[in-house]
């Protein structure tokens, strides 16, 4: 019988985390499930507790689940490391960032 590992990660999208699964995507070239197209439940997981209206608008976009996984980082604030490491947001990653962004810039100007 063999003891269990203990992982000690840290906390997900910190820096650390995302430098790893920068480094770890530049080692793999990428496969049939990150250019799969994204669903429901990929947004809904990616995503969290965006709203309906919101999850349906990105849908529509059809997105790959790399596309969308790109768009979470960068709307979760790691996208400054990203950009650091030459990786913008462009196409229909972008389009889903904007997506996420666009209440959050109105409820900014309301104030």
């Amino acid at each position: 019988m063999t003891t269990p590992r203990i992982l000690q990660e840290p906390a997900e999208g910190s820096r650390e985390t995302v430098e790893h699964e920068l480094a770890r995507q530049s080692r793999r070239p990428r496969g049939e499930s990150d250019s799969a197209p994204a669903t429901l439940n990929d947004a809904k997981r990616l995503l969290g507790d965006t709203d309906e209206r919101k999850i349906a608008e990105i849908l529509a976009v059809q997105p790959t689940i790399w596309e969308l996984e790109q768009a979470a980082i960068w709307h979760r604030g790691d996208g400054d490391v990203l950009g650091k490491a030459g990786r913008a947001l462009s196409g229909k990653a972008a389009r889903i960032f904007e997506i996420l962004a666009a209440d959050e810039e109105d409820e900014i100007r309301d104030r």
